[in-house]
């Protein structure tokens, strides 16, 4: 077995091409020095190239109609939809129950589909991995903010009026006339939603800090900020449990006319983690947990790029300080983690970078560079924190579970099976869209031939057919692969959809079993689909996501963007330096993330496990063949060539046969 550590960081969506471009810029140091350590490449994604899928394929190394998980929503055998975010989507063995087997011990934090936990000797610590606001079950409450004027309507923004404040108790004298107002806090179920108060403090100048209580007094004082800083982290009660939040307030005008605060996510200190010691324990020694950072508050102007970096900063430090506390005081042999942050960030920007993207404007391009940069500068400085703590028997890998490229086209695969006459609505006039309100009960079943799961997240990328006739069922397949096969874009000349295929073909892609719908479609790069129907089957994307990944086959790649992920690892026995050639060997898989380790460690693999140990990255190991030049002379086969093309095309009794290989 090895003698020291595995530690892989994942980062969602970090893509080679980018990484590549800020280290030869030298924006990246600590970077650009594990990577000439490293044996690394790009690697190819299961389709479809998105988060439940492939953190699942990177555990397992198993195929996605293996382990189940290649849709955000699993189907049970009792009918229910279970999240391939839990463990319970899952359906593999991963590789820390692998080694836990083997006697070693594994530390898992913020992985999708890791809890409830199956270990009986490790750490999971907020195993839910969630990429989606307001969606992590363990939080308290999501992130809010407030301001005196709301331009955009959004739940987790407040609109707050600022009166003089009356009924407070401990107010300092001196300066403007202190201004109070009420923060409504919305809990994670309704029956914890509670009220704060916020009065604004001053002096001669105006006003310059916000004081946030549990009453109209100030010795129930929480945190106090002042403008673009952020408050001390403080502590509150919700659902009966206690939890770590801090504001930092981004606009204060010295007249009290425009303000912008924003609250953190609130993480409880105790229930996120299995067993739940761990979590509190790593909060005492390292600081409050935070699960989800975005730039959902910059969008909506309430925050600046610079504050969603300093929260992602503070996750991704917390991040590599886990993973040391829990490898060298707590005794795990394995760590994996899961970093988010740059999946939103390349999906609101990457595009941006790219001058095949349909909206592409070079004065608008730096502005956007600098944006991925920093978030590329917030993963540089994760792993300086970790590098510096690890030792020379250590591995560490750096994986991705799939990237991102520049979305033009949009494609509403419901009125394209409605125009085709596969898809009828009750009502003819009605838009189709799964996101409508009971989808299901606006089809019109006996005249339907082909139907979606509601909502985009349920299964957006298999298409069902409504028959039980088998006769019609197979006609219906074959019309349907060739209608979309056939379906060309108007305005580019090219086809929409790179593949579609026959339930049963699937499994050239990696799919098979009870979670593969009919007819499968895998969209060509540079589109995607939408989220509702517009005019046309095909529209330009014109929305703020501008760039995607999932449904577009897992080899599409743009100028910056690609859909293939990053693998890199370095340690004892791996070259330093070494890229496959890709021409010679092809791309590295997720699917072999997990058997690769586990030779290193020296156990064996996952039960399920269908990939291959990457061999060429170790030490000793050549894998790359070159044939000989000048081609050897072998007398019996000379003319081989020549005496096949006279049998097969000059003899008589093949002459006007169909060529039979």
């Amino acid at each position: 077995m090895a003698k020291g550590k595995v530690y892989v960081m994942g980062i969602d969506q970090m893509v080679l091409p980018l990484t590549q471009h800020f280290i030869q810029e030298g924006s990246v140091p600590t970077l650009a020095k594990f990577f000439a350590r490293s044996s690394s490449g790009q690697a190819l994604a299961n389709f479809p190239c998105w988060t439940p899928n492939n953190w699942a394929t990177i555990s397992t190394g198993a195929q996605s109609g293996t382990h189940g998980a290649q849709s955000w929503f699993i189907r049970m055998p009792d009918g229910q939809d279970v999240s391939s975010l839990t463990s319970l989507g899952i359906n593999a063995e991963t590789i820390w129950e692998a080694a836990e087997r083997h006697g070693l011990r594994s530390a898992v934090l913020h992985y999708p589909g890791t809890m409830p936990s199956r270990l009986k000797n490790g750490y999971v610590i907020d195993g839910d991995g969630g990429v989606i606001y307001d969606a992590c079950p363990f939080e308290l409450a999501a992130a809010e903010a407030y301001t005196r004027e709301r331009g955009i309507e959004s739940p987790s923004l407040k609109e707050i009026v600022l009166k003089p404040a009356e009924g407070w108790k401990g107010l300092p004298s001196g300066g403007p006339t202190p201004l109070a107002t009420s923060l409504p806090v919305r809990g994670k179920y309704p029956e914890w939603n509670t009220t704060w108060q916020a009065v604004l403090l001053g002096n001669a100048k105006g006003y310059d800090r916000v004081v946030i209580c549990q009453e109209r007094d100030l010795s129930t004082t929480l945190c106090e900020c002042r403008l673009n800083e952020w408050s001390e982290w403080a502590t509150v009660s919700l659902g009966g449990r206690e939890g770590g939040f801090r504001f930092k307030l981004t606009t204060l005008s010295p007249d009290g006319k425009t303000i912008k605060l924003y609250r953190s996510q609130i993480m409880p200190y105790c229930g996120f983690s299995d067993p739940d010691e761990i979590g509190g324990e790593l909060i005492r020694h390292i600081g409050p947990y935070q699960e989800y950072v975005s730039q959902m508050f910059n969008i909506l102007g309430i925050i600046d790029f610079p504050t969603c970096v300093e929260e992602a900063e503070y996750q991704a430090q917390w991040f590599a300080k886990a993973a040391l506390y829990l490898t060298q005081q707590k005794g795990c042999d394995i760590f994996f983690c899961h970093w988010h942050f740059l999946d939103d960030v390349n999906h609101f920007h990457l595009a941006h970078l790219d001058p095949t993207w349909i909206r592409y404007d070079p004065k608008d391009a730096e502005k956007h560079w600098d944006m991925v940069r920093q978030a590329y500068q917030v993963i540089d400085r994760m792993m300086a924190t970790l590098l510096d703590g690890v030792t020379e028997d250590d591995y560490v890998v750096m994986v991705s579970d799939h990237g991102c490229s520049a979305i033009n086209r949009k494609l509403s695969m419901e009125l394209f099976l409605k125009e085709r006459g596969f898809l009828v609505l009750k009502d003819p006039e009605e838009t189709p869209t799964t996101f409508l309100n009971d989808w299901h009960n606006r089809i019109d079943w006996e005249k339907t031939k082909v139907w979606l799961h509601e909502g985009v997240f349920l299964d957006p990328f298999n298409l069902y057919i409504n028959t039980k006739s088998p006769e019609e069922y197979k006609s219906i397949q074959r019309d349907l692969i060739r209608e979309l096969r056939t379906l060309v874009d108007p305005k580019t000349n090219q086809t929409a959809v790179a593949m579609a295929l026959s339930k049963q073909d699937a499994e050239m892609i990696g799919l098979w079993g009870d979670q593969v719908g009919d007819v499968v479609v895998v969209l060509e790069t540079g589109y995607t689909l939408a989220k509702k129907a517009g005019g046309t089957v095909l529209e330009d994307n014109q929305g703020q996501v501008a760039s995607g990944h999932g449904r577009i086959k897992p080899t599409s790649e743009t100028r910056y963007g690609t859909e293939k992920a990053i693998f890199a690892i370095a340690g004892p026995g791996i070259k330093k330096g070494y890229a496959r050639p890709v021409d010679k060997l092809g791309h590295i898989r997720l699917l072999d993330v997990t058997p690769t380790l586990c030779h290193l460690l020296g156990i064996q693999a996952p039960a399920q496990n269908q990939g291959l140990v990457l061999w060429d990255l170790i030490e000793g190991y050549e894998m790359v063949r070159e044939r000989p030049n000048p081609t050897p002379e072998y007398g019996p086969t000379k003319h081989y060539k020549e005496w096949l093309q006279h049998f097969m095309y000059g003899f008589g009794l093949l002459k006007d046969e169909t060529n039979p290989c």
